[in-house]
């Protein structure tokens, strides 16, 4: 997966929906991955671009991108 391609599944969210990647995926995308703060930062800044919100489950390894209203 790139950031191309994840913009475009974040943009075709409608509002509550929600999408998620792997720590795996989130590491290529967002180096180096979690739980690295300014990786934090550029998926924090890419997610409000799109107008969604993370929620991080480290239990299950997995980022989840929340649309907002």
């Amino acid at each position: 997966m790139t950031l191309n391609q994840l913009k475009e599944i974040l943009t075709g969210l409608r509002t509550g929906d929600r999408a998620c990647i792997s720590y795996d995926i989130y590491g290529v995308l967002f180096p180096p991955g979690e739980p690295d703060v300014d990786a934090r930062a550029r998926c924090y800044g890419f997610a409000k671009l799109a107008a969604c919100r993370i929620e991080n489950d480290p239990r299950n390894q997995k980022v989840w991108f929340v649309k907002d209203a």
